[in-house]
């Protein structure tokens, strides 16, 4: 009974095609054959039933263990990549822990209002403005306040909100984000960069994201990988 190569062999190929369908990418050679004991079971029971009188050349047999050689030693680079990038995200984490109780800054335009009725924010001036505004908005999208902050020079300025609103009341407690509009003398837009802060009071080492910091007063968790700075 004559045989074709593993690489036209239809059972083999049915295998390899299954296996890219399930990871839905292509996969080249004996990827799909990832498996040592699979992989060397098959070559055995091809070998075994080939035709005696034409036999597998040593170059196809070749190929053919060159090949699973190839997809083997990717698939545990593959395994070694994976483990690597857990370990680093473990170990950020527990590098992350020296941050608790520090004041950090965050890429994000969230301020969080506490029950002392206070919230901070920050934002980053490419150039000195002559009039700054900070918008305070809701989660429903309707602005609550707006700050008058004047003139300020380029770089880093921070604000507090007393937690009032445009009408003189006190805005429940919660999450708000905030907008800044700056103009310069000749009324020309300037580029504002908003920032977050808070102090750090624990880290969780499993977030979606990689590790994240828990911040005093705010809901919800600011990941690692958006910290800006300590402060």
């Amino acid at each position: 009974m004559s045989t074709s190569p593993i690489s036209s062999n239809s059972f083999l190929t049915s295998l390899q095609t299954s296996s890219s369908g399930t990871s839905g990418s292509s996969t080249s050679g004996l990827g799909g054959l990832a498996d040592v004991n699979t992989f060397y079971t098959l070559l055995v029971t091809q070998l075994t039933n080939q035709d005696p009188m034409n036999p597998m050349s040593n170059q196809d047999l070749s190929a053919q263990l060159a090949q699973f050689s190839t997809a083997s030693g990717i698939q545990s680079m593959q395994q070694s990549m994976a483990t690597l990038t857990a370990q680093l995200a473990q170990t950020q984490g527990l590098q992350a822990a020296n941050l608790v109780g520090q004041t950090v800054v965050f890429d994000n335009n969230s301020i969080s209002l506490g029950t002392s009725g206070t919230a901070a924010g920050g934002f980053t001036l490419a150039s000195a403005a002559q009039n700054v505004q900070v918008q305070v908005v809701n989660n429903a999208g309707q602005t609550v306040d707006t700050l008058q902050l004047g003139a300020l020079p380029t770089g880093v300025q921070t604000f507090t909100w007393d937690g009032s609103t445009a009408n003189g009341q006190q805005a429940p407690a919660g999450n708000y984000s905030f907008n800044i509009t700056a103009t310069d003398n000749s009324g020309q837009a300037v580029a504002a960069v908003p920032f977050g802060t808070g102090k750090v009071q624990s880290v969780y080492l499993s977030g979606s994201n990689g590790p994240a910091l828990q911040m005093e007063g705010q809901s919800g968790t600011v990941p690692l990988s958006s910290l800006l700075g300590v402060m």
